[in-house]
């Protein structure tokens, strides 16, 4: 029974000084107390400028109804991409089709009234200048009457005179002569009126066919634009795009585009994604870094209008040129892609936001399948320099005191395992990951990044060496 209960106790012993043993193990191996180092290396440094904005369609084209009538069926769904002519939405006809037929029963009696304005036009031409040439031929008659009246009244006076004809005879010649005064005034006056009569109704006449025809011109008009809103009971794409969002309901009545005063109620917004941009918001302290590296035809002063085409053109060439590394723009909805701009335009008016300047900054995107970012919040890396065969290390490498830098590299101690060295560095350009070390190590030095940890014998011999 001894036997048995000292194995017992040997064992117990056993485990226990293995456990010791390997927990002693296990934390000299420990990497909080080793540290973790790295290697200064040489390579190259890419120092970025970052913004955020938002991505966005080339453009947002509002589409209105030229008709009215009720929403009888809509054909696309939010993201749909259409092409010119495809049907979006098509209306009831039946109020348009009414219109119509007013407008072509307008239009008939304009027509009427034009024709019979020119007709009465054209007698009046006829008719009138006949008028006056019976007035003149009249008035010639009457005065050849008065004339010879008057040569009567004459040779009558001096009969009278000579008291060779009688009073009788005289009053009927003097009564002659004044009844052929008087025709010849009345006809002289009916000349005059008849010509006045061919100058105002002639003119009268003129101006009733302009009106007849003003009339019947707007009556067509007023036709053609019932034939057009008939047509357009069912709305197409005037571009291609892809739908952005749908503003009417099927059952809605909309109102016509034509005779509204905000030019009718609008159907839908389509995007034209021919091409998609980042608008981002850029500080002043890095705009100046911007214009350094955007291409002539974006920097204010010197950049010019291209069409659509002329830009996407351009933008490719960019890129090509940059051998495809451009602004980097990534989205958080798909993180693991990173896609690829040139900046299109730098605008030249700053923006307040939250009393800090900021100027817009138009990056055009290029690439496939780039509708999908539209409308989602973007940030943007701009390589404003490169710097090549430089010493590199990482940012966790390095420690400061006041303006001071410090590295640690790694020295081996006495116990065996690895101690530092505090070393003073000049350091240089970072990206916000590696920093430039212009002085104090060089390429292939090893620093730590994490710096290791003493154990507690360690420690408590440190302090024992201090004391003596």
């Amino acid at each position: 029974m001894m036997n048995k209960r000292l194995i017992i106790a040997g064992v117990v012993v056993l485990i226990l000084v293995a456990g010791i043993y390997g927990l002693s193990k296990a934390r000299i191996s420990n990497p909080w107390l080793e540290g973790e180092r790295e290697t200064a290396k040489l390579g190259s440094l890419v120092i970025p400028v970052t913004a955020t904005g938002t991505v966005q369609a080339n453009r947002f084209i509002t589409i209105k109804s030229k008709a009215s009538g009720q929403v009888d069926r809509i054909h696309v769904v939010e993201g749909q991409v259409v092409q010119v002519g495809d049907i979006l939405v098509e209306l009831d006809p039946v109020d348009e089709k009414r219109r119509l037929e007013a407008s072509q029963a307008n239009l008939d009696r304009a027509q009427s009234a034009y024709e019979k304005t020119k007709i009465a036009l054209e007698n009046q031409r006829l008719d009138l200048p006949l008028q006056t040439r019976l007035a003149e031929a009249r008035l010639q008659d009457a005065e050849a009457r008065l004339k010879e009246a008057s040569y009567r009244w004459e040779k009558m006076k001096g009969y009278v005179e000579g008291n060779v004809a009688g009073d009788v005879e005289a009053v009927s010649t003097e009564a002659a002569y004044l009844v052929a005064k008087a025709a010849r005034d009345l006809a002289a006056y009916d000349l005059e009126r008849a010509r006045n009569n061919q100058t105002i109704l002639l003119k009268s006449a003129e101006q009733d066919v302009v009106q007849a025809e003003a009339a019947y011109v707007t009556s067509q008009k007023d036709l053609d634009e019932a034939k057009l809103r008939l047509e357009e009971t069912t709305v197409r794409a005037r571009s291609a795009g892809m739908v952005y969002n749908i503003i009417v309901n099927q059952g809605e009545m909309i109102q016509s585009g034509t005779s509204g005063f905000t030019g009718g109620t609008p159907v839908m917004t389509l995007a034209d994604i021919s091409a998609v941009y980042v608008s981002a918001q850029v500080d002043e302290a890095d705009i100046g870094a911007i214009r350094k590296i955007a291409p002539d035809y974006a920097r204010p002063g010197t950049s010019t209008k291209q069409s659509d085409e002329e830009y996407t053109r351009l933008a490719e060439a960019r890129l090509a040129e940059l051998g495809g590394q451009g602004v980097e723009v990534t989205v958080e909805a798909y993180r693991a892609n990173t896609y690829q701009g040139v900046i299109e335009r730098i605008l030249p008016e700053p923006q307040r936001i939250n009393n800090a300047l900021a100027f817009n900054v138009r990056v055009r995107l290029v690439g496939d399948d780039l509708q999908k970012l539209i409308g989602l919040q973007a940030d943007l890396s701009f390589t404003t320099e490169k710097l090549d065969h430089i010493v590199l290390v990482k940012n966790e490498a390095l420690f400061s005191e006041g303006r001071d830098c410090y590295v640690y590299v790694p020295v081996k101690k006495s116990s065996g395992r690895w101690g530092e060295e505090k070393k003073p560095v000049k350091i240089g350009a970072t990206d916000g990951t590696f920093t430039e070390i212009v002085s104090g190590i060089k390429a292939g030095d090893d620093v730590w990044v994490k710096r290791p940890r003493e154990t507690e014998r360690e420690k408590e011999e440190s302090e024992n060496a201090g004391l003596r």
